[in-house]
């Protein structure tokens, strides 16, 4: 064979190894594209949601059309064997979602749109908890949001007449794509709280003097700062969010209302469950924007005021609530929560229960227990406002059974006691109480503590 036979077989060979180290990149992206694993949606009365679940990170490109109406997202990325295609809605807003496969683009998902001039916002959701990576499409009717926003206001200049009206707003907790704490038997905060949330909004709205209003009354998800800008809307005299606990102790039960702190928690409880409810946004799913964190802008001779009066109206909660359920702690915690940082609006966070406790559970599934939980809430907020109160809700006689048996912790190596109050939560001091420890007294690994 002749040097240039030689030479051109050579390259011949690298040609084809060239080309088959591209195929096999070519097909190990392929490989790793991600799925498209499952799409919800939530119908709010200014807004639709969508929600895609992906089984990674992707890029995507949105774009929308008048006519027809569309919003279109085109996805890195494949649809999963076996899932749908067609999703129908049919709210107010949108008609349909609809997946179809775009090789070599990926999928295309088209949302048909019912009317012209809506908005849309799409942006992925980073991994949190136990979720998958998520791809968030909001489309939105501006029109109506301008109308419902001009509505609030104007129970806000209404109720500064002569005939003064003071007025309650309710939040339910969570909601659409956060279902907050869950039970053994799969029962959701979301749901509990706002059938409490709508029960109280009754009883409220039938009370002379007062006008109450919901931040959701449905299952929707809203982010912290759209309620507390509610509440501003409206100009309440009172916000009321409502909550049901959750603990890794199965045994922990009891009522609690918490208030805002701007100078750190109470305890280390407190703390964690501001966390955790803060943590909401990122569950429910938040755009980012560059508007400034409400924290940032509260008037701190205004704010000491309101949550002056804050605590106070969680000492009645408390004093009411126990009524109907046992209580947890005797005043109102501290944190930093987000939903409470309306600046001139007294508010509290009223956790009406442990939802992971199974006979809590069973209490906060009866509508029955509901409406006097709603019923406690009512004169709550009654005598805070100085308005007349119905009489207090009586005990149900199964609540009133034994006490929960004294639970003990046995200390194991490395913990602290701002870590035991956590796990159980409850406080520091009242561990050194319920212990008779004084306040230099050290843990030992073996030590048996009890829990209050």
């Amino acid at each position: 064979m002749s040097r240039r036979s030689i030479l051109k077989a050579e390259r011949c060979a690298l040609v084809l190894a060239i080309s088959g180290l591209v195929w096999h990149f070519a097909v190990s992206e392929a490989r790793g594209a991600p799925k498209i694993l499952a799409l919800r949606h939530w119908s709010a009365p200014m807004c639709t949601r969508v929600v895609v679940d992906l089984s990674g990170e992707t890029e995507f490109r949105a774009s929308s059309s008048t006519r027809p109406p569309l919003v279109t997202v085109e996805v890195k990325g494949s649809i999963t064997e076996g899932m749908g295609r067609v999703f129908p809605i049919q709210d107010m807003l949108v008609s349909q979602a609809r997946l179809t496969a775009d090789p070599p683009h990926g999928v295309r998902i088209a949302l048909e749109l019912k009317k012209e001039g809506l908005v849309y916002h799409a942006f992925l959701l980073p991994r949190v908890e136990d979720r998958p990576v998520r791809l968030v499409i909001d489309v939105e009717n501006p029109i109506l949001g301008q109308q419902i926003q001009e509505e609030r206001r104007t129970v806000q200049r209404d109720k500064a007449g002569k005939s003064r009206v003071r007025v309650v707003v309710i939040d339910p907790g969570h909601g659409g794509e956060d279902p907050g704490a869950i039970g053994p038997k799969g029962t959701m905060e979301k749901d509990v709280v706002l059938s409490i949330a709508r029960a109280l909004h009754r009883r409220l709205c039938q009370a002379p003097g007062v006008r109450a209003f919901l931040t959701r009354d449905g299952d929707y998800f809203l982010d912290l700062r759209q309620r507390v800008r509610v509440a501003q809307e409206y100009g309440a005299d009172l916000f009321m969010s409502i909550h049901a606990d959750a603990s890794p102790n199965p045994g922990t039960r009891g009522a609690s209302v918490y208030c805002l702190s701007l100078k750190g928690a109470t305890d280390e409880a407190a703390r964690i469950l501001a966390e955790r409810e803060n943590a909401s946004d990122l569950v429910g799913g938040v755009r980012l924007s560059g508007d400034q964190d409400l924290s940032t802008i509260l008037l701190d001779m205004v704010q000491t005021q309101t949550i002056n009066d804050s605590l106070k109206c969680g000492g009645i909660v408390l004093r009411e609530i126990g009524n109907v359920q046992a209580v947890k702690f005797s005043a109102p915690r501290q944190a930093g929560f987000r939903v409470l940082k309306a600046p001139d609006t007294p508010s509290i966070l009223v956790e009406v229960g442990f939802i992971t406790n199974w006979e809590e559970e069973a209490l906060l599934r009866n509508p029955s227990f509901q409406d006097r939980v709603a019923h406690s809430l009512e004169r709550s907020a009654l005598l805070f406002l100085g308005q007349q109160s119905p009489e207090p809700p009586s005990r149900p006689a199964h609540v009133d059974g034994p006490k929960p048996k004294q639970r003990t912790h046995v200390v194991r190596r490395g913990e602290s006691l701002s870590q035991i109050a956590g796990l159980y939560n409850t406080s520091v001091g009242e561990i050194k109480r319920a212990n008779q420890m004084k306040d230099l007294s050290r843990i030992q690994p073996g030590q048996r503590l009890l829990i209050p």
